[in-house]
Formats: structure tokens, sequence, C-alpha cells
């Protein structure tokens, strides 16, 4: 059924950790309930997730690495009513309260314009999401998915687990995310769909060696860097990029990307509106039963939709609107640049301007990267402050948040 990292798990052992679960009591009687989990066994975890939703309970999934006290903070955030904290007979008892709303997925939002907030979403709409996610992935059930990102997110989750249980395929579950390691597992299974972040994928490519290629590779999250774009698809049968929200999941899959700002075609259970490439808005996503405002600019051009950024990080330059990947591309075609994020600050007297921060392997002057810049730049999308770091700041998801950067002001 499927593999988490080298040990193989058919659907006997799921069934008898079914019957377990039916043994106890807090689980047996989990379909009016709450349960936030964050279990270290990813089978155990992915099985009580299956478990709980063919009872119609509802669940918080929390990543392993929380701590106790963060985790308890996040299940009463979540209006759990109690939490599953490494153990699934000892449960940390939180509230008797009622909620609203049971049969339903809980996850947060992803924090990268505030503090994270509580998204759910019901089983029925996931299954929805499900069957036009799996109706238009070019993989058949041959193709494994390989998922090197957490399950305790809807990407690796819904798209990477239960769109690869739904096809029929054999998925791959990676929590050992040692690239060397993940290399060797894609190996193992040669016709593949391999899920990541941008980052992991980038360091995968600069690994590869042999003549190993990847077979299909599936990108989302955030936009990432044309050269290591570029770098991915020489390195690739196939490079796919899928965009969504959480409130909403999966919403457009592109079924081979070259330009990184082309998210794909809407999915058949939900319509999109974005804005045109003249003039970019803010892509709306219309399901059975709302409409979503993402906050994200973008357009739809030949059924293509395609992101710039999200509303709140574009930089409002005297009127002039400057996107941080345009600028992001040129500073990491320098030489020299590793990796670079572009944000906005906000200047007393003359309002919003374009920051930098990047990383470098090997000294460069601040000189020498605005006449870089200049020379590929429009003057208004020129960084106004260049700062050198170690490591650029990221969520623990792996999300860069821009507004944390860009808080506080220009001298």
């Amino acid at each position: 059924m499927f593999f988490v990292n080298d040990q193989y798990y058919t659907l006997d052992d799921l069934e008898r950790q079914y019957t377990v679960f039916e043994n106890i009591p807090h689980l047996k009687e989990c379909q009016n309930r709450r349960l936030a989990v964050c279990m270290p066994d990813a089978f155990q975890w992915l099985a009580l997730c299956l478990f709980v939703r063919s009872k119609g309970g509802s669940i918080v999934p929390l990543h392993p690495t929380v701590p106790k006290e963060g985790a308890i903070r996040m299940a009463n955030k979540a209006g759990s009513h109690f939490l599953l904290y490494e153990n699934i007979h000892l449960p940390i008892h939180l509230s008797q309260q009622i909620n609203e709303k049971e049969g339903v997925l809980v996850q947060m939002s992803s924090g990268t314009t505030g503090d994270p907030k509580c998204i759910e979403r019901t089983w029925e709409s996931i299954e929805n999401e499900l069957e036009s996610y799996v109706s238009v992935l070019p993989a058949d059930n041959q193709t494994a998915s390989v998922v090197a990102c957490p399950t305790t997110h809807s990407y690796g989750l819904i798209c990477g687990v239960l769109a690869c249980i739904r096809r029929g395929a054999e998925t791959v579950i990676l929590t050992n995310m040692n690239p060397k390691y993940v290399l060797k597992k894609l190996k193992e299974h040669p016709k593949h769909i391999l899920y990541g972040a941008p980052a992991l994928l980038h360091t995968l490519t600069r690994l590869i060696r042999d003549g190993q290629r990847f077979d299909a590779v599936m990108t989302s999250g955030t936009l990432m860097p044309a050269g290591w774009m570029e770098a991915l698809k020489k390195a690739s049968n196939r490079v796919l990029q899928q965009y969504g929200c959480s409130e909403a999941g999966c919403v457009a899959i592109h079924p081979d990307v070259s330009d990184p700002r082309e998210m794909g075609y809407p999915l058949p259970h939900v319509k999109v509106e974005a804005g045109s490439v003249q003039h970019p808005g803010e892509i709306l996503i219309h399901d059975s039963e709302k409409t979503i405002y993402t906050k994200d600019l973008g357009y739809i051009e030949n059924g293509v939709l395609s992101f710039l950024a999200r509303m709140d990080d574009t930089i409002n330059v005297a009127g002039l609107n400057v996107y941080p990947q345009e600028v992001e591309d040129v500073l990491m075609e320098e030489p020299r640049i590793i990796e670079a994020v572009v944000y906005k600050k906000v200047h007393p007297l003359s309002g919003e301007r374009v920051c930098a921060q990047y990383v470098c392997s090997e000294p460069i002057e601040e000189q020498e990267l605005r006449e870089w810049s200049r020379d590929y730049l429009a003057p208004y999308q020129v960084p106004l402050e260049f700062k050198k770091v170690e490591e650029i700041e990221k969520l623990p998801n792996g999300k860069v948040s821009r507004k944390r950067l860009g808080e506080g002001v220009l001298a």
C-alpha cells in the first residue's frame, strides 16, 4: 500500500491498526470529536487520519517536531477536544465544548502574512478535490508518488498521499529528508512523481549524479527562482506545478511548466478568476459553496493561471508596482548569489521601497550588486537596501515571510 522510508505497510497492516483504534474508547467514539494529533510515527498518524475520516470525526494535524506546550496551544486554538501527543493511549483532555461543525480537516494557514489561522475543510470538499485532482494529474497507477514534504500539510497529505491512494499507485512517504537518501529512494522507484518544496528540489538538482534523472517533479508553495526552474527542467523528464490555498486545497495544475509564474489550468471542481496580463488582479476561487479571496495577484491568459505575488508583498514605489520575484530572479543570476529574497520597507517620507537580503558564495560589494541590478531593472525596481546574511530566515513550513523580514522602517 505505501512505504514510510524503507518500511512497507500493506492493507492488512492498516486493518490491524484500525482494530487497535476500535478498542480505544476515545478513538472509537470520535465522530463528534475533534482530535489534534502530534505523532512521530508517520504510519500511525496516517492510519489515524484515515480512521477518523471514515468515522466522520475531525482531525487537526500538527507537525511532529512541535513541542508539547506548543501543541497544546495550537490544539486549543483549533477547538480540539483532546490532543494525542506522541501516544494514542494517553490523550490530553482539552475541552467538552460542542463545536459548530465536525467531520472536518483543520489546518493552520502558512502565516506568511501574519498569525496562522485555523482553516476547516469538510471531508466532502476534500473528496471533491481528490476526484478533480486525480482526473487531470498526468500520472497512472504505475507512477509512485514520492512525498518528500510533511504529511501534516495539505500538499503532502491530500495531493501527495490521499491522491496517490485514490489512483491506486504506490506511495513512498519520506520522513528522512537527507537529500542523498531522497535520491536513493527515487532511484528505487524510477517511475515517480516527486512532491517537494522548491528549496529541496533545488538541492536535489545540484546533487544528482551518474545520469540519474527525475521522472516527474511537482512543485508548489512558493515561486521557484527562474534559474532553479531551468536547472530542474534539465534534470527532469517533466516538471509540474500546482497552486492552491488552505481554504480550497489545490485548484490548478500545470502539466509541464517552464515559466515559474504559470500555475496551470484550473481544476474542474472550481472556477478561478484573476486579472489580465495588462491589468493583474486578485485571484478568486469559486467552489460550490463560497468565493475565496486569496489576496494573491495574478492573471489568466490562454486558460493558464499565472501568479505574480501576494498582494501584501507587492511593493508600490511612487505608484509603480514591483513584484519581488522579478527582482529576485535578476539578483540570483549574479554568479556569486546563492539565494535572495526581496521585500518592502517603509520610509517615513518617501513610502514603500525595495529591499533585499542575499546569501553569497564569495564576497560581493554592495555597489557591485547595485550596478548589476541597474543593468537589468528599472530604477524604481533596484533595491534601496542590500543586506548580506548567512541564511535567509524561513518559517517552519519552509516559506519566507516577507512581512517579517520587512518589519521596521528605513532610516
